[in-house]
């Protein structure tokens, strides 16, 4: 999904996207039937029949100091939902115990998290830890679908483990259903967020990742790749590097290198990767690059007919480099070498094609 205004925003200026969310949520929930509709089938996905009539509220306060971020009540004011959202926060000591403790032993109810899709293997097994600790019985879990799992507990109550994504979803059939269209793009504005932290989630670390060494043996490797590359491109005389430096930051390493006049960055860069795909090593163009490759590049871009380019803005264009799975090292450095100089042949066909053309202006017919 396309990144949406209102989770670049949030993300960008609010200091909690988590309650910019629950405000969202709970705005579509008071504005929709729909989304009401859609919301209770989600809690009733353990099976319980809930009212038809739900309302919600929330980050409802009660006496127990706890606040869980939704809260369901029937017309007779009863409460039947109980409902915690997360995108990366940890568990508080509130969470899930006291939460449980606020429904009624008299009448169905459902306590309902929603969280990343990434967390759900790591939060079911903490959540349902902490609620036989608290001396409820828990029933095997159930997989209603894949992001959407339930287990009863205590009195007859259900948990339910669910995704954002599974109850966005929810919400934009049942409005598609009912024809309710006004609300669509509230929901798909929260989707855009949803799928931004989803995507950002911090991931369980697992005991091979931190037993094994395969992952810091890659990072290296690929660090090294990019030093094996440079020397290959100022080797062969296609690059210099007189006057720029080596360097790397947050999840990138690299240096900038010299082609004719095109100042450009050779780097291994996680970000780029995680959120573009394609390659673990890019070519960037950035505010050192000549005006004139930034058109170039930005005119290729609409094509693609020789490369792939990502314009993440009007003055950081990146070229991803192709790596073929299985070959060797050596291979791969002369391969990516080739690359470059394709991309560097074409910014100097550009340049020459644009010299001849401002020269042949200046003839007098």
């Amino acid at each position: 999904m396309t990144e949406t205004l209102f989770a670049h925003l949030a993300t960008r200026f609010a200091p909690s996207p988590e309650n910019i969310a629950i405000e969202a949520l709970g705005f579509i929930l008071q504005r929709s039937p729909a989304a009401r509709a859609a919301f209770r089938g989600i809690a009733e996905a353990g099976g319980l029949k809930l009212p038809a009539d739900l309302s919600f509220a929330t980050q409802a306060v009660a006496e127990d100091d706890g606040r869980p971020d939704v809260e369901g009540y029937g017309g007779d004011l009863q409460r039947y939902v109980v409902a915690e959202t997360k995108f990366h926060a940890g568990l508080t000591q509130h969470q899930p115990l006291t939460y449980a403790a606020r429904l009624s032993v008299d009448r169905p109810a459902v306590l309902l998290f929603i969280i990343p899709a990434a967390r759900m293997a790591s939060l079911w097994a903490e959540l349902t830890r902490r609620l036989k600790g608290g001396e409820y019985a828990v029933s095997p879990r159930r997989e209603v679908q894949p992001e959407l799992w339930c287990a009863t507990f205590g009195n007859g109550h259900h948990f339910v483990l669910t995704s954002w994504r599974t109850v966005l979803a929810a919400i934009v059939r049942e409005m598609d259903a009912a024809r309710e269209t006004e609300r669509l793009e509230d929901v798909r504005q929260l989707q855009g967020l949803c799928e931004r932290m989803d995507s950002n989630a911090f991931l369980p670390l697992r005991d091979e990742e931190l037993t094994g060494i395969d992952a810091p043996r890659r990072y290296l490797q690929f660090c090294d790749l990019v030093n094996d590359l440079g020397e290959e491109l100022v080797g062969s005389g296609l690059c210099d590097r007189k006057g720029l430096q080596a360097g790397g930051g947050h999840g990138y390493f690299g240096r900038y290198l010299r082609s004719g006049e095109t100042v450009f960055y050779l780097g291994f860069d996680c970000t780029a990767w995680l959120a573009h795909k394609h390659s673990p090593i890019w070519l960037r163009f950035d505010q050192y690059a000549p005006p004139e490759v930034i058109s170039f590049l930005r005119r290729e871009a609409v094509s693609e007919s020789r490369w792939t380019t990502v314009i993440e803005s009007p003055r950081r264009i990146l070229i991803p480099l192709i790596i073929t799975p299985g070959a060797e090292k050596p291979e791969i450095v002369a391969a990516l070498a080739a690359q470059v100089e394709g991309v560097m042949v074409a910014l100097s066909a550009s340049f020459a094609s644009a010299a001849n053309v401002v020269t042949m202006g200046g003839i007098p017919s």
